[in-house]
């Protein structure tokens, strides 16, 4: 998958949990097992210059992913806004 459909993918799967966390749900495992794996690409694809702030960012999609799987939906809140936290850092310093 080249960079703009794999961000492209893993906005829209993001936007998704966030959407779904607000309604005050759980988002299902399969989503954010599919965001999970679309950060690890991400991860895989980035350049050095940011591929520090890459594994970081896949760290934490993991850590949303255990989250889930154990139902622990006040954590799962708390990652979505670290991932939030890092995701602006990211484009506030990469972007071109």
């Amino acid at each position: 998958m080249d960079f703009r459909a794999l961000k492209a993918s893993m906005d829209e799967a993001f936007q998704s949990i966030l959407e779904i966390l607000q309604d005050g749900q759980l988002p299902e495992e399969q989503l954010v097992n599919k965001f999970s794996r679309l950060c690890t690409q991400l991860h895989v694809q980035a350049g050095d210059d940011w591929a520090g702030e890459a594994e970081d960012f896949a760290h934490l999609a993991n850590q949303l992913l255990q989250a889930v799987k154990k139902g622990k939906r006040e954590d799962a809140i708390r990652l979505v806004d670290s991932l939030q936290d890092a995701q602006d850092y990211c484009h506030r310093t990469y972007k071109s």
